[in-house]
């Protein structure tokens, strides 16, 4: 069946019939020009039909192209006290709230294009809403996939993701002293090979200044998750010498679950301007029950510097969680951090996290 524009470029061609009747009778028309004309029709239609199966295909194409948009968040406000030497302070807290929306859609040619922006709302700031965690738009397919924007970096989701199970920032702390967390300005590409998942990241003009490179590999099969990254940073420093801070690090992180038990361990060694330090995280979690389960957690973070200046610290974690649904869960959380060279602190609190995820 002819489509409207076909119909619209056919129209000529039946009214220009009769006339070509007419023209049949007329003894002064040769029947060279006759022949010719029809000749000329008979190409128009030919060359219409052609053109209907074209744009009919190209319809059935885009209408196969599939495209989708996630609407997701996470809110998570804590109530509690820290307790530093002879203060105490109460206070609302909030562990990591985010909003975000996320989208694929395929292009074609085995290609599907993709985006995502994800902001903090901080409940403990007036439920300030706008800074981004993450925000940017890539392309993937056979060849693997490539994106630019802020983003998580292979450090954090080869090394410390692995060990980052609790409901605060910064716990297991080390992995925020040690390493890169999430970055803006970045080209990454990632690309997996079965089991194993390559990524490599740049960084260029970010904060201060600094250039970035990060890549790793892991391995995630059925016996264990395995990875190893290698980063290195260079960016400015009013008090480093010659006003650039250089940095270099190397990390690897292993995970095993063994039914409801969970471990995971990530060792870090780094170099910041010709001193070393390292960092050490293990972790555990145990579903005692169906919604009960109980995470532990320790973690030593050494600086390299040796006097009073030194932020070196042996921390520690135990979070007791209540999930009644796959999207709301309880949680009670005792943690302390024992610096080296100043008062430890100690802290308890309650908190409630509501998790949601729309697909459209």
């Amino acid at each position: 069946m002819l489509n409207i524009k076909s119909k619209t470029v056919l129209l000529p061609l039946l009214i220009a019939l009769p006339t070509f009747g007419l023209q049949a009778n007329n003894e002064d028309v040769s029947k060279e020009a006759l022949q010719t004309e029809l000749n000329q029709i008979r190409l128009r239609l030919a060359t219409l039909e052609e053109q209907e199966k074209t744009d009919d295909k190209a319809g059935e194409q885009s209408q196969s192209l599939s495209n989708s948009i996630n609407f997701y968040g996470s809110l998570r406000p804590t109530f509690g006290v820290t307790m530093s030497g002879s203060d105490d302070v109460w206070d609302v807290g909030d562990a990591l709230s985010r909003i975000g929306i996320a989208a694929d859609q395929e292009l074609g040619y085995g290609l599907t294009g993709f985006a995502k922006g994800e902001f903090k709302v901080n409940i403990q700031a007036n439920g300030d809403f706008g800074e981004a965690r993450k925000a940017y738009v890539g392309i993937k397919g056979d060849f693997g996939r490539v994106a630019i924007g802020k983003q998580s970096s292979t450090q954090y989701r080869f090394i410390a993701d692995p060990v980052d199970i609790f409901n605060r920032a910064a716990t297991p702390l080390a992995y925020d002293s040690a390493s890169p967390f999430r970055v803006n300005n970045l080209v990454t590409y990632r690309k997996d090979f079965g089991d194993v998942s390559f990524s490599v990241d740049s960084q260029f003009d970010g904060d201060n200044d600094s250039d970035f490179f990060n890549t790793g590999l892991v391995y995630n099969g059925d016996l264990l998750r395995a990875a190893v990254a290698y980063y290195s940073k260079e960016s400015y420093d009013i008090d480093a010498f010659n006003g650039v801070k250089e940095q270099t690090g190397i990390g690897v992180s292993v995970a095993k679950s063994f039914g409801d038990l969970y471990l995971a361990a990530s060792y870090q060694g780094t170099e910041v301007n010709s001193v070393d330090g390292s960092t050490l995280d293990l972790v555990g979690a145990y579903a005692i029950t169906e919604i009960y389960k109980l995470k532990l957690g320790a973690s030593s973070f050494d600086d390299g510097i040796d006097d009073m200046s030194s932020g070196n610290y042996n921390a520690y974690n135990t979070t007791l969680e209540w999930q009644g649904t796959a999207d709301f869960r309880l949680f009670l959380e005792y943690q302390k951090t024992d610096f080296e060279h100043r008062d430890a602190d100690d802290s308890i609190m309650v908190g409630m996290r509501y998790d949601f995820d729309y697909k459209f």
